[in-house]
């Protein structure tokens, strides 16, 4: 009785995991669409119990238990994504985090590895109940006969019926399915297509309509801040003194009082940050991001560089890989000092990106050893590191002809006390600034507080501006499309608080 007690838990558990990525199933269970729910579930149900059969199978013949195991622990791991969404990020998995993972690097994981002790004790538990199942139906219940080869193949016959149907008879969402025991692979593949498209950004290099109409700023740097919100920042009246060095520059600043991001993580913001693609193109037209800042500032005789303190990511060094020159630093965000240095000393126009760590997850690993938090936390403390970081940046250009643009590339919503990456619109609030260098000409100066509602693909445009080139009529960010994780472009007042 114990046996199939464990046999019932282990078939909820996956189920609650697939409710975890996908929530609306169980919130439509109580609306008009409660039919659809149920059928999912048995469907789900079904597909995981055939999957289970068919392993019973292979289980009999010790060469074929390899394959096995190897389908029970990525079925393990399509769990694991499950509860780490759920109890990490308090989301469902989607498109957006696809490529986050694929894009990201040992570093970056190790650091945030502290985060998903929990999903990691329940994917053991879960890949042993699996197992055990398995175990226990290759004993006691599965033999090879018709019946059970029919059952044992269902979890695959399922899933290809199920495209069939969404193909040629009906297609009610409009998008990939995603049935399958795997129910994470259709991300997973649309995210790996997206990746693809991204090689056709360096092959694509455009040719600028340019129109030079002033001489321009001598260094025009932009800063890429990280994860950071304007909510914690004493700048924007934040009760902690978090921004010290940068509120004494506040009168030498064009601050943008109601700037919000275009995605609320890195590989999406990014990009649309940087180039001319629209939201409602990002899916489907990645050839666009060839349109990028780097690729105008190098045809409008400007010395172009990328110096980033993160690893790279692959939208993202897609469009650096443009810069004629490249560098990726190790080391504190205050590494990029002394190549900012460097760089200034050269008699040529220059554009330089830095794209720093700011208060990245986790932000307690953003911080020197020796860096004095007071009593700040170290969210706080990392937004404090990140103005000791602007002060130097400041004192080093204050004589000299250069503008410093900062934007963060998202914000956070902060949620029972923890900081989540999420669509919401106070994940889109950040810190948007222009500093002023002492040598700059007059025509540029417009110091002050801009207190419209401003996309951070603004900066794109104000970019022209200060090469002394001809800025476009209208510009994206006016339209104030968001991206959302799910890849879709939506406007932004539709979106949650």
């Amino acid at each position: 009785m114990a046996k199939k007690i464990i046999l019932v838990l282990t078939l909820i558990i996956y189920i609650t995991g697939f409710l975890f990525s996908f929530p609306y199933i169980y919130d439509n269970l109580f609306g008009p669409e409660k039919f659809d729910s149920i059928r999912n579930f048995f469907e789900y149900g079904i597909m995981f119990c055939s999957f289970l059969v068919f392993n019973a199978l292979l289980f009999k013949n010790k060469y074929t238990s390899v394959i096995a195991v190897l389908l029970i622990l990525l079925l393990g791991l399509n769990f694991l994504i499950s509860v780490s969404c759920f109890f990490v990020y308090h989301s469902g998995f989607n498109v957006g985090m696809a490529i986050s993972i694929l894009e990201s690097n040992v570093n970056e994981a190790l650091s945030m590895s502290y985060m998903f002790i929990l999903p990691s004790i329940l994917f053991i538990v879960f890949t042993g109940m699996v197992l055990y199942s398995v175990n226990y139906l290759r004993k006691n219940v599965v033999t090879f006969n018709i019946k059970f080869g029919i059952i044992a193949l269902l979890w695959l016959l399922m899933p290809l019926t199920f495209h069939l149907k969404h193909k040629y008879i009906s297609n009610k969402g409009g998008g990939k399915m995603i049935k399958s025991v795997y129910y994470h692979f259709s991300d997973f593949s649309t995210a790996l297509r997206i990746q693809e498209d991204i090689n056709l950004i360096k092959k694509n290099v455009p040719v600028f309509n340019i129109k030079k109409i002033q001489p321009g700023i001598e260094n025009v740097i932009l800063i890429i801040g990280e994860s950071e919100r304007k909510q914690n920042m004493s700048l924007y009246g934040y009760n902690k003194k978090t921004t010290p060095y940068t509120d004494l520059q506040a009168n030498n600043m064009l601050i943008f009082d109601n700037a919000v991001s275009p995605a609320g993580i890195t590989n999406l913001s990014v990009p649309l940050i940087l180039s001319s693609i629209d939201p409602d193109e990002f899916r489907y037209n990645y050839s666009k991001l060839s349109y990028n800042i780097i690729n105008l500032a190098n045809q409008s005789s400007y010395n172009t560089f990328w110096i980033s303190t993160q690893a790279s990511a692959k939208g993202i060094t897609a469009i650096a890989s443009m810069a004629k020159n490249k560098k990726w630093v190790n080391g504190y965000d205050e590494a990029i000092i002394p190549e900012l240095k460097n760089v200034i000393r050269q008699k040529n126009d220059k554009f330089i990106v830095f794209h720093i760590m700011g208060s990245h997850p986790n932000p307690c690993n953003r911080l020197p050893a020796n860096w004095n938090s007071a009593d700040l936390d170290c969210y706080d403390s990392s937004i404090k590191y990140t103005d000791f970081v602007m002060k130097d940046i400041f004192s080093t250009l204050k004589n000299t002809n250069s503008v410093v643009i900062y934007a963060s590339d998202h914000g956070l919503k902060m949620k029972d006390n923890k900081l989540l990456h999420v669509d919401s619109k106070e994940s889109t609030q950040v810190p948007f600034f222009v500093w002023y260098g002492d040598k700059v000409p007059e025509i540029y100066r417009t110091p002050g507080h801009n207190t419209q509602l401003t996309q951070t693909t603004y900066i794109y445009p104000l970019i022209m501006k200060y090469m002394g080139l001809e800025e476009p009529q209208h510009y994206k960010n006016e339209k104030n499309r968001y991206l959302n994780l799910n890849m879709v472009g939506s406007d932004y007042d539709k979106l949650e608080e």
